[in-house]
């Protein structure tokens, strides 16, 4: 169902000398926007910060004697006979 007029008042913005312009909502240092256009209006739409995700390496140390005995020199596949020949 539709509200009535008052339920969702109209804003206008409008813009300064340097095409800038005051949003009614505050906004946060580091707040992201995403403007969208369609026919004639801008849509600012508030984009939702990114969450902290855990780093992808361990935090603890690898221990000496996980890599003993491993050639780190050595390929890490078996190249095929064919490969890389003109």
């Amino acid at each position: 169902m539709w509200g009535r007029v008052w339920d969702y008042p109209t804003m206008i913005l409008i813009a300064d000398q340097k095409r800038r312009v005051v949003l009614p909502r505050p906004a946060e240092p580091g707040d992201a926007y995403q403007c969208l256009e369609a026919g004639e209006r801008f849509i600012l739409v508030r984009l939702k910060p990114a969450t902290s995700r855990r780093p992808p390496v361990a935090r603890t140390p690898l221990k000496p004697t996980a890599l003993k005995g491993i050639d780190l020199d050595a390929p890490a596949f078996t190249p095929l006979a064919d490969e890389g020949v003109a």
